[in-house]
């Protein structure tokens, strides 16, 4: 295995063998849950995406670092934004550049919600800050173009620890301003996606999801002129370390020659924190403090 991948494994490892805590995770890795992050809390993430192909050559050059912030502005109301930093090259060579990526800036309202099924919009503007002269970054990167999503969530909930997820969307992509070559209007796309994930413990979420994408013409970019029909396969691992913070990693596996020609695997890792906006950040003396008599308070609601 060549450094590269095994640097990734490595940290793959590392995410998988850490110390169980308390709480439940409950999100999938791509596919959106209709469950927001709680009234007055907020969630600080960073993730890292990479695309590979087991001929190394092949790989795609380009790696994302995206930090996030979601916050739960009312009951059953969250706002998200993420910032993203797109490398560019090999890291470590002198072809390897940074380039600050596109702000997609989110809303999502759940207005079903029961304990066994929940209904959800999502709705998202992308700020095109990222480059849009590299004709090889597929559309679902920082490609400097305005963009905009209106997805449907339809979540059933089969038991306490087993739930079923279901998105589908539509991708308004703008258009790619090429400096001295023509621009390139980045097709619009239908996408759908279907997760099942299941809890193991209180702290650790596996799961399965399938996300598909179709564009409405062959030509994505002036690069990639025959790929419109995308289909990825993407299982879960989300593990809570501390009250609050999860690691997740998984590696997603495209299924069509349209997707598997761009790359043929991408590592995804991350960790998210949720914390109450009121009392801040959990610290380490708190485990101290909680051996003495609580005052009674409403209890939070459960995941």
């Amino acid at each position: 295995m060549n450094t590269r991948l095994s640097t990734l494994a490595f940290a793959t490892a590392l995410c998988l063998a850490a110390p169980t805590a308390r709480a439940k995770p409950y999100r999938a890795m791509v596919t959106r849950t209709a469950e927001t992050t709680q009234h007055g809390n907020m969630e600080i993430g960073l993730r890292y995406q990479g695309f590979f192909a087991f001929d190394n050559a092949k790989s795609l050059p380009y790696h994302q670092v995206s930090p996030s912030i979601r916050w739960g502005i009312f009951d059953n109301l969250e706002a998200n934004v993420y910032f993203e930093v797109l490398g560019i090259g090999t890291p470590g060579l002198g072809n390897f550049q940074l380039a600050f990526g596109d702000i997609p800036l989110g809303l999502q309202w759940t207005f079903l919600e029961s304990r066994a099924f929940a209904l959800a919009a999502y709705g998202r503007i992308t700020f095109p800050t990222g480059p849009s002269d590299l004709d090889a970054i597929p559309p679902s990167l920082s490609d400097g173009t305005w963009d905009g999503e209106a997805t449907l969530i339809a979540e059933v909930r089969a038991s306490r620890d087993l739930r079923f997820m279901f998105n589908a969307s539509y991708l308004r992509n703008g258009t790619r301003d090429r400096g001295a070559l023509p621009d390139f209007d980045v097709p619009d796309a239908v996408q759908l996606s279907v997760a099942g994930t299941y809890n193991l413990t209180d702290a650790t979420l596996i799961g399965l999801e399938v996300i598909g994408r179709k564009y409405s013409e062959p030509a994505i970019t002036p690069v990639w002129t025959d790929n419109a029909n995308q289909v990825e396969i993407v299982p879960v691992v989300r593990h809570e370390v501390y009250p609050g913070l999860v690691l997740e990693a998984v590696a997603g596996v495209a299924v069509t020659p349209d997707l598997s020609n761009i790359y043929q695997f991408r590592i995804l890792l991350g960790a998210t924190y949720e914390f109450d906006l009121n009392s801040g950040p959990r610290r380490s003396d708190d485990d101290s403090k909680s051996s003495k008599p609580a005052s009674k308070k409403k209890p939070s609601r459960k995941r």
